[in-house]
């Protein structure tokens, strides 16, 4: 049985006579909102037939209004691979049969014309109850569109025949969308049905509330879509600049200029502070300087092959086909027993391993070639950096090999001590800080020593019950001392890396890590600005610390560690940039793992 809904548009005392119903076997029902059953015109329902017969010039079949934009006439020969083989006569065809099974009259229009649209719409207003709209490529461009559909309060529905999501960028913008009650794409033809379905049981004829609103126009999503426009500008423009950038940088590698201006970029950071708005020039000078950065960045990815040699990146081999084979004697701090001697076995497990008073005689022994490489830890995951290592890092030395290897802190005693009687515990500061929550606890007062293994040392000589070393078991055993059974770490994955450090940079195929010194400028974002130019190339920041640099009251020295394969051109472009444009910049080592250590500690 044929249903068909109708409107009625008389008003009465403010009141809207909503549909009617028509039903071959009943004749007409009413379906009034904010009506009296008896109070239409004063007639019964009983006598609907005299509404009827006086209001007919006011009922109609609903309809629904379907636009098609630019371009959309020549479907069927417009890339089918896209648009598919259907004729737009196919599809009118198919969503005018579609209206009828729905109950709603269907018309049609399509124009390569904006303003011919503008125009469909404008008169949609007296003459259709909904829209179906495909507006082309005007989609992504027309506000006037956009405008003429907020106008009508119409409910409109958005469709395209492929997903304009997965395609283009451009594409996936749609500057109608806000004044539209739905979209639906990727469906090909029956994008179309799917639309009309949709707008008919959601709007049309949709219960009293729950249809959903139209967006306003003005609100959010307009706003939204006019920065994306401006966004797109500025990318276009963005590209230009940088396609200007790539000029200059050919022009720099005849004439030898320096790629970095200072005065130059001073004046440009001015001229735009000078034209923002009021409460914008701040920010506006920091997108200059941003945007004159990244044209320096593609600058030196250009000009590496001829700067490589005359930056911090001189030092580094042509190829990463270095070797550590020719470490024969590694020294390291501290006595038997020590976490360094376990450290230097591990990385070099055939060579002879040679003590020190310190890490700084260590390292002596390495500058004046005794020794072949020195072991030194680095950094503890609780304790943080070793602060006497960073600094004499800053000698003529690289890292050519870095293990990480868990740390277990045992307290050792005089045999027959108990842990009531330890009143003072002895180690290196950095053993200290990894135990600090159990000597708070305890009220233990500490005393630093040069390095663990010194510690039990330490107890013996002084042959007191009620002092104690934080030391490992080993060099609790050598020393003869008795180890109590109480956890003192402050946590459960106590993890120290050690690193191998030689007179010579090499360079190994498998060196996964980019370590350096940088001094900055004085002056505001001198750190950030530096940290950019590694994230902008997508490099990752591993480790970042600081040491003061000497006789410069309150300048630091920054130590980075950047996660980069060996000679990566992205990671020795960024190094290049930043010898230019810092104070120092120094390399100190491009090294990779010697694997983990699972218990030897």
């Amino acid at each position: 049985m044929e249903r068909r809904f109708y409107e009625y548009r008389g008003m009465r005392g403010g009141e809207h006579y909503e549909r009617m119903e028509a039903n071959p076997m009943i004749g007409y029902r009413g379906c009034f909102r904010n009506v009296a059953e008896s109070d239409l015109f004063g007639i019964e329902l009983a006598a609907i037939t005299h509404v009827w017969e006086s209001g007919l010039s006011n009922l109609h079949l609903m309809t629904v209004l379907l636009i098609n934009g630019p371009n959309l006439a020549m479907l069927g020969r417009r890339d089918p691979a896209q648009y598919g083989t259907f004729t737009l006569k196919d599809v009118e065809a198919a969503f005018t049969a579609k209206a009828k099974a729905l109950g709603v009259e269907a018309r049609c229009f399509q124009s390569n014309h904006e303003g011919a649209l503008v125009e469909a719409i404008h008169a949609a207003m007296g003459t259709a109850d909904g829209i179906v709209i495909n507006a082309g490529a005007y989609t992504h461009t027309s506000y006037a569109l956009l405008d003429a559909l907020a106008l009508t309060q119409l409910p409109a529905m958005e469709v395209h025949i492929s997903d304009i999501h997965r395609r283009e960028p451009f594409r996936a913008i749609s500057v109608i969308q806000p004044a539209c009650v739905g979209q639906v794409c990727g469906l090909g033809l029956d994008s179309y049905l799917v639309g009309l379905e949709r707008l008919v049981k959601e709007q049309l004829r949709a219960a009293p509330g729950t249809a959903k609103p139209k967006a306003a126009a003005g609100g959010m999503d307009l706003l939204r879509i006019s920065i994306t426009e401006i966004d797109t500008q500025l990318v276009k423009l963005f590209n230009r600049r940088m396609e200007l950038s790539e000029k200059v940088a050919a022009e720099k590698a005849v004439s030898g200029s320096l790629v970095y201006d200072a005065s130059r970029e001073a004046k440009v950071s001015e001229r735009a502070r000078a034209m923002a708005a009021p409460g914008h020039q701040s920010a506006a000078e920091s997108l200059m300087r941003t945007v004159m950065r990244l044209s320096r960045e593609r600058q030196y990815e250009l000009l590496l092959p001829q700067l490589r040699h005359q930056t911090a990146t001189a030092v580094l081999p042509a190829r990463p086909d270095g070797s550590l084979d020719f470490v024969r004697k590694v020294s390291f701090g501290g006595t038997a027993g020590s976490y360094s001697e376990k450290a230097a076995k591990a990385l070099f497990p055939n060579a002879e391993h040679v003590a020190a008073w310190s890490f700084a005689e260590a390292c002596n022994q390495v500058l004046d070639g005794r020794m072949d490489a020195v072991v030194l830890p680095m950094a503890n995951t609780s304790g943080g950096p070793v602060e006497t290592v960073y600094r004499l890092l800053q000698q003529n030395m690289f890292i050519v090999r870095y293990i990480d290897m868990p740390v277990l802190h045992r307290l050792a005693v005089l045999p027959g001590a108990a842990l009531e009687d330890v009143k003072t515990v002895l180690s290196h500061p950095q053993a200290l800080a990894q135990c600090s929550m159990a000597i708070r606890d305890r009220h233990w007062h500490t005393e630093a020593l040069e390095n663990t293994a010194y510690a039990p040392q330490e107890v013996v000589r002084r042959a007191d019950k009620s002092v104690a070393a934080i030391c490992s078991d080993d060099a609790a055993a050598i020393n003869g001392l008795a180890v109590l059974p109480e956890s003192i770490c402050d946590t459960n994955c106590n993890k120290t890396r050690f690193i191998a450090v030689a007179r010579r940079l090499v360079v190994t195929p498998d060196a996964s890590r980019l370590g350096i010194i940088m001094n900055l400028p004085h002056r505001i974002g001198a750190l950030s600005a530096a940290l950019e130019v590694i994230s902008d190339r997508g490099l990752n920041l591993a480790a970042i610390s600081s040491q003061p640099v000497a006789d410069k009251p309150w300048e630091y020295a920054f130590f980075v560690d950047i996660l980069a394969p060996a000679l990566a051109p992205v990671a020795m472009s960024a190094i290049c940039q930043l010898s230019y444009e810092l104070p120092r910049l120094q390399i100190i080592g491009w090294y990779g793992e010697a694997g983990n250590v699972k218990q030897v500690i």
